[in-house]
């Protein structure tokens, strides 16, 4: 098998799927305090803005604080290794895309947590595609020439990402591999955005929800779109696969508690996610971003997450990714 399309049902082979329910105990005296839903994220980038919604909503259906604490860093280990060494009393929970947990592990010799042993899933929210999106600056106009122009002059591209086994970094170097191109990749802690808007990257590999708004407004141009299909929301920016039949990529949301949390405050809190993501605002944002709401128990969750960790680490090894 040609080694872009093993990747690639590498990828396919790490989707979510299933739906299913699950019984606990009750737990009436919980939340006793404020609840802690800590992201790996910065602030305005990725699942931060979705957590903020989900956190007002939740502070309703559970009548208690529910306060957003973003902990970026690191490959996203810092913020995870916080709920991970988390009191395991319900307090304190992880709102995060899947890498800290399939993919981190297998880049890194030592890491401060164990993803097996230290988190409980609890949910899976949602999963979207992703945009490439270009600097107005950026004298490419399409997918086309954005690979035209990194064949001409190898290695004088740059682009934005999040850090290695970021989803950006996965994204563009199957992008890489696909086309037969080379690029500079620059990792940021922060938000890449302010240095894509002002032309100091070339490109970048965006979630939706930090990319569309920069779209719209014109400070952005969208060169591709990530998902299987053309988003609702930009239905003129092509796929990449229309350019390279089957590479595509999704993102997925999930929360996870640190072990040891009962089982009835598991079960309480995927309920309240569960409701919450019923709620009108939260429909029409992921909507908006051209996501879709995933329904799993913890257990099929579980089985998704050991699927995917193993997808992931054939495709790191293939891909030779490293943490520096």
């Amino acid at each position: 098998m040609h080694r872009r399309n093993a990747l690639l049902g590498i990828v396919s082979a790490a989707a979510l799927a299933c739906t299913g329910q699950a019984h606990a105990q009750s737990t009436p005296d919980w939340p006793n305090g404020p609840v802690r839903l800590v992201t790996p994220t910065p602030v305005g980038v990725g699942s931060d803005a979705f957590a903020r919604l989900y956190a007002d909503r939740l502070s309703k259906l559970l009548s208690a604080a529910v306060v957003v604490e973003n902990r970026p860093g690191a490959s996203s280990t810092l913020g995870t290794d916080a709920v991970a060494k988390a009191a395991p009393n319900g307090q304190t929970f992880l709102f995060s895309t899947s890498l800290p947990i399939t993919t981190v592990p297998h880049l890194m010799a030592k890491l401060p947590y164990n993803a097996e042993k230290d988190l409980v899933p609890v949910a899976a929210l949602f999963r979207g595609g992703s945009f490439v999106v270009a600097s107005q600056s950026f004298t490419g106009k399409s997918l086309r020439d954005l690979v035209a122009i990194a064949r001409q002059k190898p290695g004088s591209l740059n682009y934005a990402t999040y850090g290695p086994a970021s989803t950006a970094n996965l994204g563009m170097e199957l992008l890489q591999d696909a086309a037969g191109i080379d690029m500079v990749q620059i990792a940021y802690k922060q938000s890449a955005m302010p240095d894509l808007m002002s032309g100091q990257l070339d490109v970048g590999w965006e979630p939706a929800s930090s990319a569309l708004p920069n779209i719209r407004s014109g400070k952005l141009r969208a060169l591709a779109y990530t998902g299987d299909k053309r988003s609702a929301t930009q239905p003129d920016v092509p796929t990449l696969s229309e350019l390279y039949p089957g590479l595509e990529l999704f993102t997925w949301i999930g929360i996870w508690a640190p072990a040891g949390t009962p089982p009835g405050v598991i079960e309480r809190m995927r309920k309240a996610l569960e409701a919450a993501s019923k709620d009108p605002q939260i429909v029409n944002a992921l909507h908006e971003t051209g996501n879709e709401v995933l329904t799993l128990t913890p257990a099929q969750m579980q089985a998704n997450i050991a699927r995917e960790s193993q997808s992931m680490e054939r495709l790191i090894k293939a891909k030779k990714i490293v943490i520096n």
